[in-house]
């Protein structure tokens, strides 16, 4: 790809990175059945993620351990250590922005022997009588995120960057409105369509290897 600007690549995690989210995996696992009453009022827009996550959180009676052996089956889009490989050949720094928990990006990333990227996501602590959801993201810029990926973006731009974003859910709609490209599937990619966004599509991360070294 070819450019006169520093590349910066900035990629969801839920649904982009891995197959299925990871958040709805947890959650049919452990939580109460009021927590899919918050998910679809999340969708619906009537409530943020840090209150649905708490909420669902708080309906939950599993350790670390119980849910980090559910994060065991969680699975990556092959081609996507192929992908951190390219952009580090590139040079293009690879950062996840995520609405979900850094917890649960980091141990999967580890689990594929995937380290190195930096990671922006809401955080959890694991105390004896239940979890503490923090969000060092948020930016009242976006209310209803914990973590405001436009927020994130800027601070690339800022450093001189051209920020390219990858995604694919509600949660990207932001994103959009200020990342120079856009490549999206599924719910952003939608989005994009009817907000006149330009963006490109994509199947999978080799499908985007293919693609940016034909461009």
């Amino acid at each position: 790809m070819s450019t006169g600007q520093p590349i910066a690549v900035l990629s969801d995690f839920d649904g982009t990175i891995t197959i299925g989210g990871v958040l709805d995996l947890i959650y049919k696992e452990f939580a109460q059945p009021n927590c899919w009453e918050l998910v679809e009022r999340w969708i619906q827009g009537e409530i943020t993620t840090p209150q649905e996550i708490r909420g669902c959180f708080s309906s939950m009676k599993a350790s670390r351990e119980e849910m980090e052996a559910v994060l065991d089956s969680v699975q990556i889009d092959p081609g996507f250590p192929e992908f951190v490989q390219f952009c580090q050949r590139q040079g293009y720094p690879l950062a996840v922005l995520s609405d979900g928990l850094s917890w649960y990006i980091n141990y999967v990333l580890d689990r594929y022997g995937i380290d190195g990227l930096e990671v922006y996501a809401n955080e959890i602590n694991f105390l004896p009588d239940g979890y503490q959801i923090t969000t060092p993201w948020y930016d009242p810029v976006t209310p209803r995120r914990g973590v405001s990926k436009p927020r994130i973006i800027e601070k690339y731009k800022s450093e001189g960057f051209k920020v390219i974003f990858i995604g694919d859910g509600l949660s990207d709609i932001e994103a959009v409105t200020v990342a120079d490209v856009i490549y999206a599937r599924d719910e952003l990619l939608d989005y994009c369509k009817q907000k006149n966004i330009p963006a490109t599509s994509f199947s999978d991360m080799r499908d985007l290897i293919a693609k940016w070294k034909t461009s």
